[in-house]
């Protein structure tokens, strides 16, 4: 027999009551693997791993049988930046089970489903998105860029206001344990800042 390719092998199969052999070959399936930089991971559940990477592909891995599954394949001007899963103990478990928000560089963040449906983009930012975080309770998302703006959506994707513009880029964001105040990133400190417009910023230096 000729020789064989990666990941073939032969079975051979015997019958008593038959003389002769019976051979199949067998081609194992090849796994998926991403061929760019990884640049955002996510849990959803115990047992799948979702990333995102500059091969514009979203996989979904199970750590347990290490079997992967390619959810969707982004458009070539989508390079993700950040990912992450609506909060399992928020808005209901259907939703909380398959919705994730994707940032982007093309100034956009997408609402995808677990299933890798794009349920929705909306342009946020002049630059890249470079956080999307849910709140804790799940009614609102916030969203920083490099054109240095801090922005509360509401659950849908609707914008409610802009919670700050600053002169540089923000790198990091992230809600208080109550959702009623964000803490961001500016420059070499940091700011509390509360949904409230009546009360005032707090600078963590």
């Amino acid at each position: 027999p000729g020789r064989l390719a990666k990941n073939e092998f032969i079975v051979v199969v015997s019958n008593a009551s038959i003389s002769s052999k019976m051979k199949f070959k067998v081609t194992l399936a090849k796994k998926e693997n991403h061929t760019e930089l990884v640049s955002c991971v996510g849990w959803s559940g115990s047992d799948e791993l979702y990333s995102a990477a500059d091969d514009h592909l979203i996989l979904k891995r199970n750590p347990n049988s290490d079997e992967t599954t390619q959810i969707t394949k982004l458009p070539k001007e989508v390079f993700p930046t950040d990912l992450h899963w609506f909060p399992a103990n928020a808005g209901g478990k259907r939703l909380a089970s398959e919705l994730f928000v994707l940032a982007s560089t093309d100034g956009k963040f997408h609402l995808i489903s677990k299933s890798g449906r794009v349920e929705k983009s909306v342009e946020a930012h002049r630059g890249a998105v470079l956080m999307a975080r849910w709140s804790h309770d799940g009614t609102a998302l916030v969203t920083v860029g490099e054109d240095g703006q801090v922005k509360i959506w509401s659950r849908s994707g609707m914008l409610r206001h802009t919670l700050s513009q600053l002169e540089t880029p923000v790198y990091g964001v992230a809600w208080s344990p109550d959702s009623d105040h964000v803490l961001y990133t500016n420059d070499k400190q940091m700011v509390i800042k509360p949904l409230q417009p009546t009360m005032k910023p707090i600078i963590v230096r």
